[in-house]
C-alpha cells in the first residue's frame, strides 16, 4: 500500500472502467489530473501485488470529516484481501490526520459493496436521491429578478455559507475545483444571480444526459435560486442535445427534494449513506 504517482494514472483508470463501470463517470484524464492536484484534502492510495498496481481508494478530508469516494480492486485479484487492506490503510492515514468520522455512498444496487462496508464497521446514516428530469419539462424562465449566467467550474470562489445538495460536497468540492482550475477545463457551471448577488452555483457535465455534481443555494432565496438554475439547464441542454438531467440530493433535504418533485423530477434510482468513526 503506498501513495499514488502520476505513473498509476492509467492502471487507476483500467481498474476504475473494470470495476466501477455504470457506477461513475471519469476518464483517464481525470485521474491524472487528481494525482497532479496538490491539496491535503486528498488521500489517493494504491495496492501493489508483485509490481502491478492491482485496485486504488480515493478519499477526501477536511479537519475531523473524512469522505472515501472510491475503492476498487482489479478483478483477478478480488478475494485476496486486496479491498480489506486499502480500506484499514485509508482508514488509518485519515485518522492519523485527524479525520474522526469517515462517511461513504453506496449504489442501492451494489449489494457486494454494501456487505463489505458493514462488515468493516460502517452502519447506515442516511439515502441519498437520484432524481432526474427530462431537460425539455424544466422551467423556461428564471424567477422574477434573477438571471443565469454560465461560467467555467474552475473560475468560481468556494460559497462557504450557501448549503449543497450532498454532504460530500463539502469535502469533494474544494479539491475538485483546483482540478478544474488546473488541469482540466471542462467542468462547466450556472450560476443564478440576483442584481450582482451570487444565489445559486450548479456544475454540471454533459455526455449521454448532464449531470449536476454540485448544486449549492443560498437559504434565503433558495427555491428562487433553484428554479433559475434549472432554466438555465433546461437552456444547456437543449442547446446540447440531451433529454434528460440527473441530480443527487440528501433525502433529509426535504424542501429541496420536494422543490425537484414539483419541477418535474422523479425518483431514478438511490444511494445508501454509511458512516464510520474511527478510534
Amino acid at each position: 500500500m503506498r501513495p499514488a504517482r502520476l505513473r498509476d494514472a492509467r492502471a487507476i483508470f483500467e481498474i476504475h472502467l473494470a470495476s466501477l463501470e455504470g457506477l461513475d463517470e471519469e476518464d483517464y484524464e481525470w485521474f491524472e489530473a487528481m494525482i497532479k492536484v496538490r491539496s491535503r484534502r486528498r488521500k489517493m492510495l494504491v495496492a501493489e501485488l508483485g509490481g502491478e498496481v492491482v485496485g486504488f481508494a480515493i478519499a477526501y478530508r477536511y479537519g475531523d470529516l473524512a469522505y472515501i469516494d472510491s475503492i476498487a480492486v482489479k478483478p483477478e485479484a478480488r478475494g485476496a484481501g486486496v479491498g480489506s487492506r486499502l480500506l484499514a490503510e485509508l482508514e488509518r492515514a485519515l485518522g492519523a490526520e485527524g479525520a474522526e468520522l469517515v462517511a461513504l455512498s453506496v449504489k442501492d444496487g451494489n449489494k457486494r459493496a454494501l456487505d463489505f462496508y458493514l462488515r468493516n464497521g460502517y452502519s447506515l446514516k442516511g439515502v441519498i436521491l437520484l432524481l432526474s428530469s427530462p431537460v425539455a419539462s424544466l422551467p423556461s424562465a428564471a424567477a422574477e429578478g434573477f438571471e443565469v449566467r454560465r461560467r467555467r467550474a474552475g473560475s468560481l470562489s468556494r460559497l462557504k455559507r450557501f448549503k449543497p445538495s450532498t454532504w460530500w460536497s463539502t469535502l469533494t468540492e474544494p479539491v475538485d475545483r483546483l482540478i478544474y482550475k488546473r488541469f482540466i477545463r471542462g467542468e462547466e457551471a450556472l450560476v443564478a444571480y440576483k442584481g450582482r448577488r451570487v444565489k445559486g452555483v450548479l456544475e454540471y457535465s454533459l455526455d449521454s444526459e448532464l449531470y449536476a455534481d454540485y448544486i449549492a443555494l443560498s437559504s434565503y432565496t433558495a427555491l428562487d435560486a433553484l428554479r433559475t438554475l434549472l432554466a438555465g439547464v433546461r437552456s444547456v441542454g437543449l442547446e446540447a442535445g440531451v433529454s434528460t438531467v440527473t441530480v443527487p440530493v440528501d433525502a433529509s433535504k426535504k424542501l429541496l427534494v420536494e422543490a425537484l418533485l414539483k419541477s418535474g423530477f422523479r425518483t431514478l434510482g438511490s444511494e445508501y449513506l454509511a458512516v464510520k468513526e474511527l478510534a
